[in-house]
């Protein structure tokens, strides 16, 4: 890809600001996460992070997007501990009081924990060669 730039910045390593890096990584020199947190080795919550202590799940396009990004990182995330499906034939749909049938689809899902989903992404970012992670200090209100 045409490089547009020496060096792009992100702050924050949420899910967000990963994938803007990995976005950008494409099309700059260098990239930069910033994160206050400090980035743990495994994958267990981080403080800043207010929901991360709860299940998530990655529809079929958000999945997807990061696969392209990642290739075999669905296969990782579920060898991880996170559970792959069909969000039309394997969720009950209810919509007005009425269970809309379900039925095979393309639209494959992913359900894992936060820190999961979070720690692949940022293993995989920070393997790139163009890409690394700082952590910046807490700003005081």
């Amino acid at each position: 890809m045409k490089q547009i730039g020496q060096h792009a910045v992100v702050i924050g390593a949420s899910m967000g600001g990963l994938l803007a890096a990995r976005a950008l990584a494409d099309f700059y020199a260098e990239v930069t996460v910033l994160e206050r947190d400090t980035l743990p080795l495994t994958d267990v919550p981080r403080k800043g992070v207010p929901q991360g202590r709860h299940a998530h799940g990655l529809l079929a396009r958000g999945r997807s997007v990061i696969e392209a990004f990642f290739p075999g990182w669905t296969d990782e995330v579920v060898a991880g501990g996170g559970a792959r499906g069909d969000i039309v034939k394997d969720v009950r749909w209810i919509g007005h009081g009425v269970t809309i049938k379900s039925a095979p689809s393309d639209l494959i899902g992913l359900l894992a924990s936060r820190p999961v989903l979070e720690g692949h992404v940022r293993r995989r970012l920070l393997a790139l060669p163009n890409v690394r992670a700082m952590k910046t200090a807490r700003c005081r209100d």
